[in-house]
């Protein structure tokens, strides 16, 4: 479904002046067959606008935009996190990209889940543990 560039501007709390601007420039061009903006240049939009207001300065906000496309990903799929100096593109299996720095690729840890998979498994090696002992003393 395509959207026209007034519907797509109230949809991403955008003016229509933006949006024609942004298109000019290349930062987010309608990919609708007709013309019209998709729903994933929806999702830019909406990206761009958080951005700048963070205070990403427009050139840098490009220069994110192009580091998290030219590495090949799909904005909706993401998580950016913005310090209105940096910006990092998130992935859900852990994977940081730091979206100014010519898309260089860092690892996020999520320590508190790792906290909680190795507390699961010392519960059930402490319960297999007590259970063999059981077992050794009911055969003693």
């Amino acid at each position: 479904m395509g959207f026209t560039a007034t519907q797509a501007a109230r949809l991403s709390n955008c003016t229509v002046a933006q949006l024609r601007y942004w298109s000019r420039s290349g930062l987010v061009t309608p990919s609708s067959a007709r013309g019209g903006y998709g729903f994933r240049d929806l999702v830019a939009l909406r990206i761009v606008r958080s951005m700048l207001d963070a205070g990403l300065p427009s050139a840098r906000v490009r220069v994110a935009l192009d580091a998290v496309r030219d590495a090949g990903h799909d904005l909706s799929s993401l998580r950016l996190i913005t310090d209105g100096r940096h910006v990092w593109a998130c992935h859900d299996d852990g994977q940081i990209l730091d979206a100014l720095r010519a898309g260089q690729l860092a690892l996020f840890v999520a320590v508190d889940q790792v906290a909680a998979e190795v507390d699961a498994d010392v519960r059930a090696f402490s319960l297999e543990r007590a259970a063999f002992v059981e077992r050794l003393t009911a055969e003693g």
